[in-house]
């Protein structure tokens, strides 16, 4: 089933008229409802002074009255359903929370600050939804002015993988949320991202191997002849099977390390979202595991989409 419901989490110092652009395109795009949440600091809550919890309580005053005017701007003359809630504590807990309890097939939020290539995009609400929430992640840049209009998916190839069932549900996932956002957005075509690099390369290229340096091109070049003939494959197949969604599928191979050569394709394509698996420490080999998936985070200036595996289950998800 294609996603309908999204959860649109606003903290105090959020920037929403990039979430508004972005909302509205994805609300026209086929049936919607938006849930809309704003999440102030629990100054008051750890206070004991009398004077403090009264300062603290006229800030949270302050703040909630502004955040309301923020979260009715941003819901207003969309055309969808839309819910309005109000919450107070910990950002990233409570938006957590509020996806489960609402049922959401993603979350939505504005980044912590702009891009740049000195200074990672996303801060630490960001990072906690991105590891934490079992919900898609949808993390829009301050500065998207309109709609996606070039989408990019970063896979990897589950024949190498322990779990490969799982490393291959994880691969399906992506090509599924990439494919929905792709029809919303009218996007005809998705670039699949693939970084590869030949094993033991680093080694090869040491004077002790031995080896010549035609010897070292001929590995490399055996090395790609087998990651493209893998990598078209797949995306035979993903044409193949969505055929009828309007949504077709290109290749990008890249060669390089995933942290490094994921970017630079991202940043070649001028790509404004990028689809991407996190499994999150799973032990998973070849998936984008941990660090990995966040130093790519930290180094794309576009938008992100995160896609947990399936069964992936947060500490923080409420009892329902």
């Amino acid at each position: 089933m294609p996603a309908t419901h999204a959860l649109i989490a606003v903290d105090h110092d959020d920037e929403v008229a990039c979430l508004k652009t972005v909302a509205d395109a994805w609300a026209g795009g086929g049936e919607s409802h938006l849930t809309i949440v704003g999440v102030t600091p629990a100054l008051s809550a750890a206070m004991t002074n009398p004077k403090v919890v009264s300062l603290a309580k006229d800030a949270e005053g302050m703040m909630l009255n502004d955040l309301k005017d923020r979260l009715e701007h941003l819901g207003a003359d969309i055309d969808a359903e839309v819910d309005l809630h109000m919450l107070s504590g910990r950002a990233a807990d409570e938006i957590i929370k509020a996806a489960v309890l609402n049922k959401a097939d993603f979350v939505m939020k504005s980044a912590d600050r702009a891009a740049g290539e000195k200074s990672p995009l996303f801060g630490a609400v960001e990072k906690k939804l991105i590891r934490k929430c079992p919900a898609p992640v949808w993390i829009v840049r301050t500065e998207q002015k309109n709609a996606p209009g070039r989408i990019a998916v970063a896979v990897d190839n589950p024949d190498g993988a322990v779990k490969r069932a799982e490393a291959e549900l994880l691969a399906e996932s992506l090509l599924k949320q990439s494919a929905d956002l792709a029809r919303r957005f009218d996007v005809p075509e998705v670039d699949i991202v693939h970084a590869w690099t030949p094993h033991g390369l680093g080694f090869l290229k040491h004077p002790r191997s031995g080896l010549s340096d035609a010897d070292i091109e001929e590995y490399v070049s055996e090395w790609k002849d087998i990651t493209v003939k893998w990598l078209n494959a797949f995306v035979d197949d993903a044409n193949e099977r969505y055929a009828r969604s309007g949504v077709s599928f290109r290749p990008k191979p890249i060669m390089g390390e995933a942290i490094t050569a994921i970017p630079a394709a991202v940043k070649q394509l001028e790509a404004d979202l990028l689809v991407i698996g996190s499994a999150n420490r799973s032990g998973v080999p070849g998936l984008f595991i941990g660090n990995t998936a966040e130093g790519i985070i930290d180094r794309v200036a576009c938008s992100i989409f995160v896609v947990k595996p399936a069964g992936f289950k947060s500490v923080l998800t409420p009892t329902l």
